[in-house]
């Protein structure tokens, strides 16, 4: 994992991004190719290039442009997948359309946070991960706007989605956040 001394994600997510665009390469053939079926592109899609990009994403805390560099890549995918050139100048809700594709990796990614967060707060106080999620630094911070912190990214999710926060079983957390995912696609 790429942390810089700041302790910025940013290079992970470039370099996750840059792996997912190295295998869109090696599958271009495949992904051009008419004979290849819909289903068989999502899958594709699914298992190896969304897999690479969204490795230890549950930890990624999440700013817009970094959004926007990944859901570009996925776009690139669905448009060699439609088999639409961007010369042709084809919208990307028409090539999501044209590809069935339901929801965005973005929504992947913050789903997989939320199903993260749920695990660590049903650990026992004495757990790393635990300890890490409630710990709040001493002293004073550093001029200027402070960044968003992951918990941050967390917290806007749920409320956003309307997610009661109180801990549950796992079993009862998974429904809650797939049953907000469809409504946020919906």
């Amino acid at each position: 994992m790429h942390i810089t001394n700041d302790g910025s994600l940013d290079e992970e997510i470039k370099c996750r991004n840059n792996q997912g665009r190295q295998a869109i390469r090696q599958l271009n053939s495949i992904l051009w190719d008419n004979a290849v079926s819909k289903e068989n592109k999502h899958k594709i899609y699914n298992s190896i290039v969304k897999s690479i990009i969204s490795y230890g994403s549950e930890v990624w805390p999440l700013k817009e442009r970094n959004l926007k560099l990944l859901e570009a890549t996925e776009m690139d995918v669905w448009r060699r997948a439609a088999g639409k050139s961007k010369l042709k100048r084809v919208r990307n809700e028409r090539i999501q359309n044209i590809m069935g594709v339901k929801h965005r990796i973005s929504e992947d990614i913050k789903i997989n946070q939320l199903r993260w967060y749920g695990y660590v707060q049903r650990m026992e106080e004495s757990r790393i991960p635990k300890k890490v999620l409630n710990w709040t630094p001493q002293g004073r911070r550093k001029r200027g706007r402070p960044r968003r912190s992951w918990k941050e990214g967390i917290d806007g999710d749920i409320r956003t989605r309307g997610i009661d926060e109180n801990l549950r079983p796992r079993d009862q957390w998974r429904l809650e956040i797939q049953k907000t995912a469809k409504n946020v696609v919906n």
